[in-house]
């Protein structure tokens, strides 16, 4: 048994042990499931794990345990629960039925709030046997696939929306949108030729940039495959697949895929013009669309047109929706185009919002120190 000096108390036995615990107890068991070179998994074990209330929650209702996915029983485990992403969080009955799932790094408040919907009718196995069941209504699917999309459980993703879209004609409405595009199928499928055919109301559900790149990941992913390469291709050689199975947006994808393909390669002398031109091409009304492409150019900008422009793109991301990293954004890029006023009002701005998310603001008070 693992003990920190506050916080949860993790075991350290073999996973049938485990189950078994859980059995005799009528408990259920919580495993991080981590690897080493994670930095969120890092980040939970230093910032919420010791927490005190934190422990006091888990340590009550549930059995802990870490377990590295890449060694011992942890590549086993990741394949029986389909984890994906690091860190996953999976709650499990003394039987090995997933209980409820939760990936990422999540602040202590949220962790806490996680505890109880773990113990809720709103977890994961709930809602699996409500759907097994046979409850189809739209409000139970939405917030289903929500919830099924959250924690990359994408194969039953999948196969719930395809069963839920074969019973709607109308598929525009803004809560179906969003669900296609957090679950847009195949090259040549029903969901892309939607996505590619109403850009607007995608664009208006889940704003440009998410859009895009949800596109993006579903071409080039294909692309990559049938072409048996890995390294990221050339804008020319993509294009004729994009005018083959994409023809509505192909000018749009390709100039999107030339900033995108840049940006990967850190190639900021092609990046910076393809930005410039496809957010003049094709406004923007993505706040993290914006807030990627101005900080970007703060940090590798040195014409005071471009800082100008960034500032700009800065200034719509926070009007659009204001968050923690885009006042960071923001203020950074006043204090660079001098106006150290505005610099040092944006920034404490985002540090107070910074410490209602419980996010790490020392970045921006280093401007303030400046």
């Amino acid at each position: 048994m693992v003990a920190q000096e506050f916080g949860m108390v993790f075991e350290e036995k073999p996973f049938e042990e485990l189950l078994a615990q859980a059995k005799a107890e009528d408990k259920v068991i919580f495993i991080d499931a981590y690897t080493t070179w994670c930095g969120p998994c890092k980040m939970m074990s230093s910032k919420v794990f010791p927490d005190m209330e934190v422990g006091k929650v888990y340590n009550d209702r549930f059995i802990n345990a870490k377990i590295d996915m890449e060694k011992g029983e942890g590549p086993g485990i990741a394949q029986r629960y389909n984890v994906m992403a690091y860190p996953t969080y999976l709650f499990i009955d003394g039987d090995g039925n997933i209980v409820h799932k939760a990936l990422g790094y999540i602040p202590a408040p949220k962790f806490l709030a996680l505890a109880d919907v773990a113990v809720s009718d709103k977890n994961l196995g709930t809602l699996n046997k409500r759907y097994d069941d046979g409850e189809r209504d739209a409000a139970f699917i939405e917030s289903y696939l929500g919830t099924l999309t959250d924690v990359y459980e994408k194969q039953r993703a999948g196969e719930v929306i395809e069963d839920y879209l074969a019973s709607k004609e109308d598929w525009t409405d803004e809560g179906t949108v969003g669900l296609i595009i957090a679950n847009p199928g195949k090259v040549g499928g029903d969901r892309m030729h939607f996505l590619l055919t109403h850009p607007e109301e995608a664009m208006a559900s889940a704003g440009s940039g998410s859009y895009m790149m949800g596109l993006q990941q579903v071409l080039l992913g294909q692309y990559m495959q049938d072409a048996g390469k890995r390294a990221l291709p050339e804008t020319k050689d993509i294009i004729p697949f994009y005018t083959k199975y994409a023809a509505p947006l192909k000018d749009r994808l390709a100039a999107h895929y030339t900033m995108f393909q840049a940006s990967q390669m850190n190639d900021m002398e092609t990046y910076l013009p393809a930005a410039k031109y496809y957010l003049k091409a094709y406004p923007s009304n993505d706040f993290g669309e914006l807030n990627t492409a101005a900080w970007d150019f703060f940090e590798n900008a040195t014409d005071p047109a471009d800082l100008e422009l960034a500032l700009g793109w800065a200034k719509q991301s926070v009007e659009l929706r204001a968050t923690y990293p885009n006042l960071d954004t923001l203020a950074w890029l006043y204090k660079k185009t001098g106006d150290d006023a505005m610099a040092a009002k944006t920034a404490a701005r985002a540090i107070e919002m910074a410490k209602e998310t419980d996010q790490d603001y020392s970045s921006t008070e280093e401007l303030l120190n400046d």
